[in-house]
């Protein structure tokens, strides 16, 4: 089966089995006896990682060639698969080359192999679906020491982006390459800009018959170790970024006319447009009137296949099957909102980039979301038609906060920034437990938790999603996990305020057997269902970036315990500060049976600079001890008095042992006279 010629052959309509172009420089590149074992990985060493691109061609095209070196027999199983996807409405692929090096003789399979095309649709359960498909190739007989090598070019790209090329190329991963080799094409009258971050390497550049051929190479750069907990908007490895678009107006000016639609509304969406023109007479009152129409009555799925990524349905048909996803939704709201006075536009955010667009070149394929922009009395206020209903006025509904947006509307030069996240006191929980006089008498534990802003619409989300009852079971079931007898004894939402975004839910639970013995004493532990999970564990070592804190707010938790017995305890206070993080605990005593732990987490932006992250561990350390362990001793099947718990000296002893001073004192005075 040698071959070393490859031969036309279709796959499918829009892929097939073809050379190279005449352009692509398909060189050697170096294999050794035995890989290096710095740059060994999941049984493979990836010898060579090499991207071409031409913009000369009628269509942009993107070769792209892989080899990869089996050193175990795991990695084996990973290098016989080759996959590549493409969309068929806007992209074609050939592929080139799918060979098994193997003591110096090449085994050509791409003409003869056999080609699975799948429609895989990743993102399905969130509903959306692109219709992308997937050749795939399950490779025979792949050996340790052997070399894998494919390579394929992908042509085309979506019309909506007029033809103008944008792109990031990494040069580093987690796991290091022997060879990394990036090529662009481009003819003279085109301007490409490019911008680094991180350590790329220098180009080689040269220009022969009107076409500037730019190189980047790296040789033996090992991995990078990705910190956790990073800031997503933030490049942890070297990266190039290459851009045609001249402008953010220019962005702008070309994605605003696919929203532009004069088309008849549906007649049910104009009877709601007349009865909000009748009920809400400010701007404010009418914008979140649509907005609460919108989520509540065209429900989610996104079409993206093909044009429809970037290019929203027509309002007729968006109002004829009441679906969309955020170009849709966001279209069908823009209009309803000029109808009534507003000043409104469709605004295209990066839900994960975004703070970081103010650094990026200027390009209209930084985006995945698009949310609308409402002006009132001279602010902007950034609102999602595709979030679950919000049900709260303009000022204390959730808004979008996601760093910098593009707005699209005429005369649009630059992003705006979408302004920071409120502060908010967004979770306030509050604990009471109710201890009888034995072990065996059964544990009163009361949850009573009021969440604000952003968190109170995911609690209406999920009491919408799952009712209740449903909710209420799952609560349950996570509480039963610690403690697995206790009884729901009442379970509600008592409050939502929707004029102040804010919902409040109580959970009543008796737990018999809550005691557990340890050796000749009995044990208790208050159970944290929020401070705890806030924030997670940071690796220790040498930190350069900033850590992600994620919302601005400040939660707070009171645990307050009665005992039917009294207890020893010493009070305590502990504190950890940063400058933009803060953590607070510390536990009181009430009266000789009462107790109360108060915690305060305090997030005042959503990074913490790099040199306080241990002062960010030191905050997780104090929160995995949040809870409160009782320890008492049992006499007679009862609890002890003055059984020891957080500690062996309490105020209580603290006034009998003065009490007694002061009684021995009076007594010395009284019988030996001030001259003692």
């Amino acid at each position: 089966m040698d071959q070393t010629a490859v031969t036309y052959r279709e796959i499918t309509p829009g892929a097939r089995v073809a050379p190279p172009g005449a352009w692509v420089d398909v060189a050697p590149y170096a294999i050794p006896q035995t890989a290096n074992p710095h740059f060994i990985a999941n049984g493979v060493c990836v010898l060579l990682d090499d991207s071409q691109i031409d913009l000369c061609g009628e269509d942009r095209a993107w070769f792209y060639r892989r080899a990869d070196m089996v050193t175990a027999n795991a990695g084996a199983e990973r290098a016989a698969q080759f996959s590549v996807s493409f969309d068929p409405r806007f992209e074609r692929v050939d592929v080139h080359s799918i060979a098994v090096i193997r003591a110096g003789q090449r085994v050509e399979h791409s003409a003869t192999a056999f080609y699975e095309v799948l429609r895989r649709e990743r993102n399905m359960e969130r509903l959306l679906f692109d219709g992308r498909l997937t050749i795939h190739v399950t490779l025979p007989d792949v050996r340790v020491g052997d070399v894998v090598e494919t390579s394929y070019t992908l042509f085309g790209m979506r019309k909506s982006l007029s033809g103008r090329h944008s792109a990031f190329v990494p040069f580093e991963w987690g796991v290091g390459i022997v060879e990394t080799r990036l090529r662009q094409r481009t003819p003279t009258h085109r301007t490409i800009a490019e911008r680094t971050y991180g350590d790329v390497p220098q180009p080689t550049q040269a220009e022969a018959d009107g076409v500037i051929d730019r190189r980047w190479r790296t040789f033996e750069r090992p991995g990078i170790r990705f910190e956790a907990l990073a800031p997503p908007w933030i490049f942890q490895g070297a990266m190039i970024q290459f851009s045609e678009w001249r402008s953010w107006a220019e962005a702008a000016a070309t994605f605003t006319p696919l929203y532009e639609d004069s088309g008849p509304l549906a007649e049910e969406v104009e009877a709601e447009i007349a009865r909000i023109a009748a009920a809400e007479p400010t701007p404010s009152g009418r914008a979140t009137a649509i907005l609460r129409f919108v989520q509540g009555n065209v429900r989610y799925l996104a079409i993206a296949m093909g044009e429809g990524g970037y290019t929203p349905r027509p309002l007729a048909d968006i109002c004829a099957t009441r679906y969309g996803d955020c170009k849709d939704k966001s279209k069908l709201y823009v209009a309803m909102a000029r109808k009534l006075g507003l000043d409104a536009c469709p605004a295209l955010v990066a839900t994960r980039d975004g703070p970081a667009l103010d650094q990026w070149l200027p390009t209209g394929q930084a985006f995945d979301h698009c949310i609308v922009r409402v002006r009132i009395d001279g602010r902007s206020h950034w609102l999602d038609p595709t979030q679950e209903a919000q049900v709260s006025p303009l000022g204390q509904l959730a808004e979008c906060r996601y760093g910098w947006a593009l707005p699209l509307a005429p005369g649009v030069e630059a992003l705006e920034h979408m302004g920071e996240e409120p502060y908010i006191h967004s979770l306030e929980a509050s604990e009471q437990v109710v201890l009888g006089k034995s072990p065996d008498a059964p544990v009163k534990y009361e949850w009573r938790v009021t969440m604000r802003g952003w968190r109170a619409e995911q609690m209406r989300a999920r009491v919408g999603r799952e009712g209740e009852v449903g909710l209420f079971k799952l609560y349950t079931e996570d509480i039963q996990r610690s403690f697995p007898t206790a009884t729901p004894t009442q379970q509600l939402v008592v409050k939502d305020d929707h004029a102040f975004n804010e919902l409040t839910t109580l959970e009543q639970f008796e737990i018999a057997n809550a005691w557990i013995p340890r050796g000749a004493v009995f044990v208790f532990n208050t159970l944290d269902l929020f401070m705890r999970s806030m924030l997670v564990r940071l690796d220790a070592g040498e930190r350069k970036l900033p850590v992600d804190l994620g919302h601005v707010g400040k939660m707070t938790r009171r645990v307050e315990i009665e005992m039917a017995v009294p207890m020893r305890v010493t009070p305590w206070r502990r504190a950890v500060a940063g400058s933009n993080i803060s953590f607070e605990a510390e536990l009181h005593v009430l009266s000789r049976k009462k107790y109360e732990l108060t915690q305060t987490l305090d997030i005042r932006a959503w990074t913490l600079p790099a040199s306080e992250a241990q002062v960010y561990r030191e905050i997780v350390a104090e929160l995995e001890k949040s809870d409160i362990e009782l320890v008492r001793g049992v006499k007679g099947g009862k609890f002890v008095r003055n059984g020891q718990g957080g500690g062996a000296f309490g105020v209580w002893d603290a006034i009998r042992w003065l009490l007694i001073a002061a009684l021995i004192g009076y007594w010395l005075w009284r019988y030996f006279g001030p001259g003692l």
